[in-house]
């Protein structure tokens, strides 16, 4: 029997909160199917009005005995899981980190988001996108190649391959930019990165870097990593 556990870090109080939240529905959904009908156990583990730092909330559960031998999907709470084979995909990944979208490159030394760092030509992947009740999917490039940089929004990582390889979210960053240096740290370490095409639909436009959050942590990366 194969193991996925969805961590959802959400600001949601409680379950009747949470349940308003767009994941909420197909998680379930996801739950139930593969209990039902497949060789994999696919459960999920909410962190209820959650103040603390996103890497803080990976690592505490990367390193938690119980999740050995488990793959662990940290996906945000906008996003709506609607692939039916989504854990057949993740089990079968070639990649120890499983993401939608990404880059083959990065420039460190530009402001520190996957699609600004990287050649357009160097972009993977596909995520759809809702707004204003209209639905759309970008597909950036192949879905399914090694990536250097994936963006955060679902990342499913094998517990026992970077908890061997010493591989940690940094928790110097919080909600911004921990996708990144764990990818190039990933990376570093010679753990497989890539893209699987997995069908979800983000709830957000990907737009954070609009905010003086954003600004301040990306500060804080050029840094840290690209000396600037």
């Amino acid at each position: 029997m194969k193991h996925i556990t969805a961590i959802i870090a959400t600001r949601a109080k409680d379950m009747k909160e949470f349940s308003e939240r767009p994941i909420f529905k197909s998680l379930q959904k996801q739950h139930d199917v593969h209990d039902l009908y497949t060789p994999v156990t696919f459960k999920y583990k909410i962190i209820f009005d959650n103040q603390l730092g996103l890497s803080k909330v990976y690592n505490t559960c990367l390193q938690d005995p119980a999740y050995k031998n488990h793959i662990l999907l940290f996906v945000h709470d906008d996003v709506v899981l609607e692939d039916m084979f989504l854990a057949e995909k993740v089990i079968n990944s070639p990649y120890s980190v499983t993401g939608l979208a990404g880059a083959r490159s990065a420039d460190l030394k530009k402001a520190p988001a996957w699609h600004i760092m990287s050649e357009k030509a160097d972009w993977i992947g596909e995520v759809a996108h809702t707004k204003d009740n209209k639905t759309w999917t970008t597909c950036f490039g192949e879905t399914d190649g090694r990536a250097l940089l994936l963006d955060g929004l679902f990342l499913a990582v094998d517990v026992n391959v970077v908890n061997k390889a010493g591989v940690a979210f940094d928790e110097d960053f919080d909600f911004h930019h921990y996708d990144i240096t764990f990818c190039l740290d990933c990376n570093k370490k010679k753990v497989k990165v890539g893209v699987q095409p997995i069908r979800v639909v983000h709830y957000s436009l990907g737009d954070s870097v609009n905010t003086p959050e954003w600004r301040v942590s990306a500060i804080k990366f050029s840094k840290k990593y690209s000396n600037g």
